[in-house]
Formats: C-alpha cells, sequence, structure tokens
C-alpha cells in the first residue's frame, strides 16, 4: 500500500471531476487484496460497472466491503462512519478517510 497525501487525493479528484477517485479506488482495492488475499474484492471498475446496472445498490455493497477491508488491514474501525458518510454525503470524505487510517498503518511499518 502506499502513502499518498489526503490533501493531494482531494486535489486530484476535484480537478479530475471524479476520475481520479476511480483510479484511487481501483489501485487501493488492488494493494488491499495483496495485502490480505483471502475474501478478494471485485475491482472497482466492475463495482462502477455494476452499480449502474443495479441503479447503485451494488456499488454501495461493494463501498461497505472495500471500507470493512480497510478497517482489517489497518486495525482501524472507521467502516461504519465511512460508510454513512459515503451513502449520505460524498464517497470522496470516506476516501479521505480511508486514505487517511491507511497513512497510519504505512507510516507505522
Amino acid at each position: 500500500m502506499q502513502n499518498r497525501g489526503v490533501i493531494k487525493v482531494l486535489f486530484l479528484s476535484l480537478i479530475t471531476c471524479g476520475i481520479y477517485s476511480i483510479y484511487w479506488y481501483y489501485v487501493t482495492a488492488q494493494a488491499l487484496n495483496e495485502e490480505q488475499p483471502d475474501d478478494p474484492l471485485m475491482n472497482y471498475i466492475g463495482a462502477f460497472l455494476l452499480g449502474f446496472v443495479t441503479c447503485g445498490i451494488y456499488e454501495l455493497y461493494w463501498f461497505y466491503k472495500f471500507y470493512k477491508k480497510v478497517d482489517t488491514v489497518t486495525s482501524g474501525d472507521s467502516c461504519l462512519v465511512n460508510f454513512l458518510v459515503t451513502l449520505f454525503f460524498t464517497p470522496l470524505i470516506g476516501q479521505l478517510i480511508a486514505q487517511s487510517q491507511i497513512n497510519a498503518f504505512v507510516d507505522k511499518q
């Protein structure tokens, strides 16, 4: 997993109109799968496309699994907060909280 600046993630996500967010979720999910290979996550591109077919329901399920995996790998406890922020506000805030958790985990290693 990679230590990325939270402000950099925010700035790039806003300046690219969310394209960087898609890339970030894809790359981070792959890194989480490498860190903990049992119970792998589907890549985000597949979840994003299935979200269109299911009117966003599958994508919300994927976000929950993603945040749960972040908590499992980093020994954190913000899965529910991240998911609720994603559900009621924007995935960008959950993304920033998750990146902050990942940064703290990488710094400890």
